[in-house]
């Protein structure tokens, strides 16, 4: 017994509106990642084959016609989504007018279904065409991603299928078995491979969400430096393999130097555009191997790895000059740094904890005797260490 089509459509568009709320109720994003319009295109493919469950109650323009266009709005939304995502957005016109074209296009088809159905199942596998080479370009994704590829590709297939059966079974024997379960198995499988690219589209999001929150475990969101606490497990790493290598390695304590703020609301504005800016010269002035983390409000870490004590007073020193030619925040006098420079010992106990005491030391010296300017600690064998503020968690 041949599926009947009327119920195989009802049944697909009650299934795609209920998996369009499982996806919104899987992950909430505000962001403009190309959630909203996947779910979008969901919902325009539901309207699609609701067009189509009524079939034979309804004009055959709207039935056929607006079905067809519905379903390619939907995958048109869907690839826009994908390359939202990827943070490759397309243009307006390439997903909102495809739609509305080719229901103009199919009007005048309405006495040839043979050029109908293949009209619409070519666009529709471009637009699938599409979605898949958008995946392809997403950097990242691993399986979610390879799932979301494979499940385009395999609904371009099957509406280019489609396309072909619309072309030639026509003129073969109308009473073939085939051509009344054709249509239901295309629209099956369109829905599977949908379901499919649904699935992966979700977990894409998931392992988006997990990087996010495993980056903002790790770095200051302001300044996108290390906080402290990451800072403080990376360089305990860094020292151990500068212990195992016979590395010379550093500790720089740099802080902003008081400087005249604007009054109002753009006070906060400044003090943040100030720490950015100052973050960005600090990453773009280290080396790959170097580490840098936000040790306080104003105050940062940097840990030079593989840097003998003649060259790291060097490198303090150009870090100090370039932050006062740079004209942070375009505030007037510019703002200064003061850098307390320490040198890290890898062989020796507590090595790190032991220069940032000394790098500690070395900024409050040099703050007292004024500000723009470095200061060396003396060598962690020449004094016992000092008293320095313990570290937490930022």
């Amino acid at each position: 017994m041949a599926p009947d089509l009327r119920s195989v459509s009802a049944m697909l568009a009650a299934s795609a509106l209920l998996m369009s709320l499982l996806l919104c109720t899987g992950i909430r994003t505000q962001r403009a990642d190309g959630f909203l319009k996947w779910n979008l295109g969901l919902g325009s493919l539901a309207a699609g084959w609701l067009l189509a469950t009524l079939r034979g109650w309804l004009p055959e323009v709207a039935a056929v016609a607006a079905a067809e266009a519905l379903l390619l709005a939907g995958f048109c939304l869907q690839l826009q989504a994908v390359a939202e995502f990827g943070q490759r957005p397309l243009r307006s016109a390439l997903w909102v007018l495809p739609g509305p074209l080719l229901f103009m296009a199919l009007i005048p088809l309405m006495r040839h279904p043979a050029a109908l159905g293949t009209v619409a199942s070519l666009a529709c596998a471009a637009a699938l065409a599409g979605t898949a080479t958008a995946s392809r370009l997403l950097a990242g994704g691993g399986a979610p991603r390879r799932v979301l590829t494979f499940a385009c590709d395999a609904g371009a297939l099957i509406m280019l299928a489609r396309a072909a059966s619309a072309s030639f079974l026509p003129q073969l024997r109308s009473d073939l078995p085939a051509l009344a379960v054709l249509e239901p198995a295309v629209l099956i499988g369109l829905f599977a491979t949908s379901a499919a690219a649904s699935v992966g589209f979700l977990l894409l999001h998931r392992e988006r969400a997990e990087i996010g929150l495993r980056r903002l475990a790790a770095f200051d969101p302001l300044t996108e430096t290390f906080n402290r606490l990451a800072f403080f497990g990376l360089a305990e790493a860094q020292v151990a393999r500068a212990r195992r290598s016979g590395e010379p390695c550093a500790l720089l304590m740099l802080a902003l130097d008081p400087y005249r703020h604007p009054e109002g609301r753009k006070r906060r504005e400044t003090n943040e555009r100030v720490l950015r800016e100052l973050a960005a010269i600090l990453r773009g002035a280290l080396r790959a191997g170097d580490m840098v983390g936000r040790y306080a409000t104003e105050e940062f870490c940097i840990l030079l790895s593989n840097s003998a004590p003649a060259s790291v007073i060097e490198i303090a020193e150009r870090l100090r000059s370039t932050v006062a030619a740079r004209r942070l925040g375009e505030l007037a006098p510019p703002v200064t740094v003061t850098i307390g420079v320490a040198h890290c010992d890898p062989k020796r106990a507590g090595a790190l904890h032991v220069a940032l005491a000394y790098a500690e030391q070395a900024l409050r010296r040099a703050r007292k005797a004024g500000r723009d300017r470095v200061a060396a600690a003396p060598a962690p064998a020449a004094a016992s260490a000092p008293a320095r503020r313990t570290h937490r968690a930022a």
